[in-house]
């Protein structure tokens, strides 16, 4: 099965939070996604994330939306 790019961000996002889970609360887990995201993605890989964000998909798992939305607040401040 082909994925966009954009899906593709999405379900690795979706995957960090899944495999942290065991972390805690949503907030928890979406400080360790939100490092994650800090250290090992590139600049156009968070220009995706955020477009995506921005585009409303509900694609997001809870913890991970958190996590994108913190970035995007960020990068936005």
């Amino acid at each position: 099965m082909f994925h966009t790019e954009e899906e593709s961000i999405v379900t690795m996002i979706n995957h960090i939070a899944q495999n942290n889970v065991s972390a805690g609360s949503d907030s928890d887990v979406a400080d360790i996604v939100e490092n994650h995201i800090i250290k090992f993605w590139s600049r156009r890989m968070k220009k995706i994330l955020a477009e995506q964000l921005a585009s409303g998909t509900e694609e997001f798992e809870p913890a991970a939306k958190l996590a994108a939305e913190r970035l995007s607040a960020k990068v936005s401040a």
